[in-house]
Formats: C-alpha cells, sequence, structure tokens
C-alpha cells in the first residue's frame, strides 16, 4: 500500500523580506521556526535574480495593483531577490529546527547557487518551459515537484518528458491555480485524480486560496500526497505574498488537519476493526427467540425466533443462516431474548 504521509511544504515565498539583511535574516529565520512549529515537512523560499525573470519594463501586474502594490513587476522582483549568501545561513538554520530547506530557482545560475543545500527541487508553475532549467535540475539527480498552474496538457506533457528523458527517476506534479488569491471554485481539484492515471506519478496540490482547511484536506483525500501552501507572520506586512498567506495559527490547523486526514486512511482493508467490536456485538442483528423455547420444539420464524438486535444477551447466529434455522427443532431448552446458533437445532 502506499505511504499515506502527505509531505507538506510552507511556502515562505517573498514574505521574508523585511528591510534590511539583518532584517530580513532575522524575520526568515523566524519564519523557518514558525514551519517547523507547525509540523510542515519543509519551508521554501525563492532564489531569483530579476534581470533574469522578465524582460525590462515588464509593466505593473493587474492582481497586485488590486492588492495596492504600484510598483513594477520588475521593482517588485528586484526587491525580493534573496542574497546567496543568505541560503547556506537559511538552510543551517533549517537544519536546527529539524526541517528540510527548499528554494525554487527561476534560473540555472539560480539552481547553481541552491543546489548544494536542497535534496529536492522545487519547479514554479511559471517555469515548466525553461528548457535550460529544465535540463540542469534534471542533471542534479535529485528528486522534482513540478507545479502546474497556468499550464495544459501540452505543457505538463512537454516538461514530464523533457525530465524523463533526462533521467529524472522521482517526479511529483502539484495542481495549481494560477490566481493570487485563488477562488474556491477554481481550484480543479479533481484533475488531481485525473494526472495521477495519466502520468502514473505522484499528485499535490498548491494552494493559492486564503482557507486554511477546504482545499487541502479535499486534495489529500483525492489522492494528493504533496500540499504546498504560502504562509507569513502576518497578513497585514507589506509585500505581494503576505495577503492570500496563512498566518501561524493558520498554518498549523492546516497541518493538524491534514495528518488527521492521513490517520483517516487506515489501511485499505476492509475488516470488524477492534473499535467496533462492541457494537458488532451489541447491535449487528441475530437470530435470537422471541418466546421461550423448549427442548424439541419447532423453530418458526415470527413465532418463537426472530431477527433481531440482541443488545447484551447472548447472541445468536448471525441473520444470514436464517434459513438454516428456520423450521429446524431445538436441541436444547432457550430463553426467551437469548440466541439461537446452528448448534442449537437438529
Amino acid at each position: 500500500m502506499k505511504s499515506t504521509h502527505v509531505f507538506v511544504i510552507a511556502e515562505a515565498g517573498s514574505n521574508w523580506k523585511a528591510g534590511s539583511y539583518n532584517q530580513d535574516i532575522k524575520r526568515a529565520k523566524t519564519l523557518i521556526e514558525i514551519a517547523a512549529e507547525s509540523g510542515a515537512d519543509a519551508v521554501k523560499f525563492q532564489t531569483f535574480r530579476a534581470n533574469a525573470v522578465y524582460v525590462p519594463n515588464a509593466g505593473k501586474s493587474d492582481y497586485l495593483g488590486k492588492s495596492g502594490i504600484k510598483n513594477s513587476i520588475n521593482e517588485i522582483f528586484e526587491n525580493s531577490e534573496m542574497p546567496y549568501e543568505m541560503l547556506g545561513e537559511l538552510a543551517d538554520h533549517c537544519k536546527k529546527q529539524n526541517i528540510e530547506f527548499m528554494s525554487s530557482a527561476f534560473s540555472v545560475d539560480d539552481a547553481r547557487q541552491i543546489n548544494k543545500y536542497v535534496k529536492i527541487h522545487k519547479i514554479a508553475s511559471y517555469e515548466i518551459n525553461h528548457v535550460r532549467l529544465l535540463e540542469y535540475l534534471a542533471s542534479t539527480k535529485k528528486p522534482i515537484i513540478l507545479s502546474t498552474g497556468a499550464s495544459n496538457y501540452d505543457d505538463i506533457d512537454f516538461a514530464v518528458r523533457l525530465l524523463r528523458k533526462n533521467h529524472v527517476r522521482k517526479l511529483s506534479l502539484l495542481q495549481c491555480t494560477a490566481k493570487y488569491p485563488a477562488p474556491i471554485d477554481s481550484l480543479n481539484l479533481l484533475s488531481i485524480p485525473e494526472m495521477e492515471k495519466k502520468y502514473n506519478l505522484p499528485i499535490g496540490l498548491s494552494d493559492h486560496s486564503v482557507d486554511p482547511i477546504i482545499a487541502p484536506v479535499t486534495a489529500v483525500g483525492l489522492g494528493a500526497r504533496i500540499i504546498e501552501k504560502h504562509f507569513t507572520i502576518n497578513k497585514k506586512l507589506v509585500g505581494p505574498d503576505h495577503k492570500f498567506a496563512l498566518e501561524p495559527k493558520e498554518l498549523k490547523e492546516m497541518i493538524s488537519a491534514i495528518r488527521s486526514a492521513e490517520r483517516a486512511f487506515g489501511d485499505g482493508k476492509k475488516r470488524v476493526l477492534n473499535v467496533e467490536l462492541e457494537l458488532r456485538k451489541f447491535a449487528v442483528r441475530k437470530i435470537q427467540a422471541i418466546a421461550d423455547i423448549k427442548k424439541g420444539d419447532r423453530l418458526v420464524e415470527g413465532y418463537n425466533i426472530d431477527v433481531l438486535r440482541p443488545g447484551k444477551r447472548i447472541n445468536g447466529s448471525e441473520a444470514r443462516f436464517l434459513t438454516k434455522i428456520n423450521g429446524k427443532r431445538a436441541c436444547r431448552a432457550i430463553k426467551m431474548s437469548d440466541g439461537v446458533t446452528l448448534k442449537d437445532v437438529y
């Protein structure tokens, strides 16, 4: 049976950005501590250089404008660049907190910088067709998780074929809706079992909705083995990723709900469980006497025996054996309400 453990990635995104380098590193470490304390398996940052992401003068993002952020996308990315020298310090802090360090690379140079610090590479949705990045990450021989926001099967097919061609042995895909925040009715969670069937790969969810429970737990029920969710210290902080991110209490609630969902899976084998034994004996219908029966009496359904719940009385045979008992004679005396078994008839 497949493992029921769900790999939870707490996505810090750009929410580590606070001001000076010292302020940034302090907030980033605080985010790591929050993720670890919440029970996440990994905490993820993003590593990029603005000039390697968007063209010059790319303009302003409509969705960020609606959030009150007036800067151009180039300015936002320039302000959110994580210094490469910060990576090692954050990775070391993750080790101390017993949580896995991750960071999405947006270029080959970025990937080279983070490769020494990560066990798993995560590819952002908008990099799904970034040929050179995919090729480099494949060459690291490390597991890869690929988000699929704003993509269709042609896009995913291309990336999966390329990564498989380059001998990636451990590949996972994340359903993702490229909207921040993403409305509940845009999440398309039924694509999770569809993608699992199509690609025969582990599938997860990168969730941009604001609710901490609905989408992650539903996704787990549909077979998601990875959940990624943005989080922050405080939604009111200034920055592009704070408003739709979970606060610490919400992150902890989400992970607790996911862990409960894991326990609910069981082992998949249908049987009578130990916790069911009491009510199986007390409430499942058996063949019971509805009148005092003497030795030699003929047993007649509706007259001196019937199919009833026995409660605390002696259990009779299971109701499915009624035809083997009805019409037979009792080989012993049986008190009203006590059970009648196959051994009691001839």
